[in-house]
């Protein structure tokens, strides 16, 4: 993970939880595509056909059916690398909200109340205040304050901290990719 600015940091909070929701239908997409890419690759599976399949009665010559084998196992594995690296890139995102809440965590609870109310659910500060019963200038102050710590605790952290779902996918998956596959 990458460390963050102060800016960087208010637009990853304000838009975390639409972000996991995203991310959520997203991943739905991809293992819909992988189940209907499985169906695809069931279906057509010429190494269990016998010569009563049809292949060679259709007019298939041995050289044809090599290459519709050959293309369409290009064309798998180049479908396979491309899901598995969106889902990658989906984990890498869930594993960083994931640790952004755990940092979040780490803060004083009233700090923690205060980004959560003013980036997360979008309160305006003069209602925060009102609510925390603060004065605003106050309130600018320990957002400041809570903004400082959040960042100290994320960026000392963030570069040692691994994607640990999507390197969990990876070990998983990189047996079956081809020879030399990047993944």
């Amino acid at each position: 993970m990458n460390r963050m600015t102060k800016e960087e940091m208010i637009e990853f909070l304000k838009g975390m939880d639409q972000r996991r929701q995203i991310l959520e239908e997203e991943k739905r997409r991809v293992r819909g595509s992988v189940e209907t890419l499985e169906e695809a690759i069931q279906r057509n599976n010429f190494s269990r056909n016998t010569d009563e399949s049809g292949i060679i009665a259709s007019g298939f010559s041995p050289d044809k059916v090599l290459r519709v084998l050959l293309n369409s196992e290009r064309d798998i594995e180049e479908e396979t690398r491309s899901m598995v690296k969106r889902m990658r890139e989906i984990l890498e995102t869930e594993d960083q909200i994931d640790f952004v809440r755990w940092c979040l965590f780490q803060i004083p609870a009233r700090e923690q109340q205060v980004l959560q109310e003013l980036y997360v659910n979008d309160v305006v500060i003069d209602a925060l205040a009102e609510q925390m019963c603060l004065s605003t200038s106050y309130l600018y102050k320990l957002r400041s304050r809570a903004m400082n710590r959040l960042l100290s605790v994320y960026n000392s952290r963030c570069e040692a901290r691994p994607y640990t779902k999507a390197e969990r996918l990876i070990r998983d998956v990189r047996p079956y990719m081809p020879e030399g596959s990047v993944v």
